[in-house]
């Protein structure tokens, strides 16, 4: 991967971190109150999971170039910690798409179907949907780690991944905050992401 590659992967960073303050800023706020199936039958869910698909497909290339460019280090850590962040991300893409293209279009036709198979917390599609999730933060988490080992960016920009990927589930299992948790952990998240894209973007050239 070239230097312009490494600063393109870091400039998907820095726009996966601001779409996705704004989609929960401007757009889930919006989305309908009810079961699953209404809210997946609305044009704002499927709006809302369209732009998060093509975030997590950011994301996926903002990774790519943080393998490349070698900022989480060389060891074996680092090369588990951007695996599992890779393949995280690679299926928390595939979520994201499925909901938009799949399970829209079977909330429109079937809604107590989709409706039951969201309720069975044993049935595939709920738990690939935790596997993804799961994978997705475990590495995420990782690469935090290795690239706060590593050194080679603020510590700033990986430790506020760390925290944002560990305090989110949190943020989001409150009820109470409603979609306020979710503004608040993409603020801390995205804040992360932008800070380690900026970094690659002034990399200067021959440093990776």
């Amino acid at each position: 991967m070239t230097d312009t590659s490494i600063r393109a992967s870091g400039a998907c960073l820095c726009a996966a971190a601001l779409t996705t303050l704004a989609l929960n800023v401007l757009v889930s706020p919006h989305l309908p109150a009810g079961p699953f199936s209404a809210i997946a039958a609305s044009r704002v869910y499927f709006a809302r999971q369209v732009i998060a698909s093509a975030v997590a497909m950011a994301l996926v290339f903002g990774l790519a170039g943080v393998r490349e460019s070698r900022l989480a280090g060389s060891g074996r850590f680092a090369v588990v910690a951007c695996a599992s962040a890779l393949a995280g991300q690679v299926l928390l893409f595939s979520i994201e798409y499925g909901q938009a293209f799949i399970v829209h279009d079977y909330a429109l036709m079937a809604p107590a179907a989709l409706d039951g198979a969201m309720g069975n917390p044993h049935g595939p599609l709920a738990i690939g949907a935790i596997l993804a999730i799961a994978i997705f933060y475990l590495g995420w988490i990782l690469l935090a780690i290795a690239l706060l080992r590593a050194r080679r960016i603020p510590r700033m920009s990986a430790g506020l991944l760390l925290f944002g990927f560990l305090v989110t589930p949190v943020l989001n299992g409150i009820k109470a905050l409603g979609v306020v948790g979710g503004i608040v952990a993409s603020l801390i998240v995205g804040a992360g992401w932008f800070l380690l894209g900026l970094r690659m973007i002034r990399m200067p050239r021959g440093d990776g």
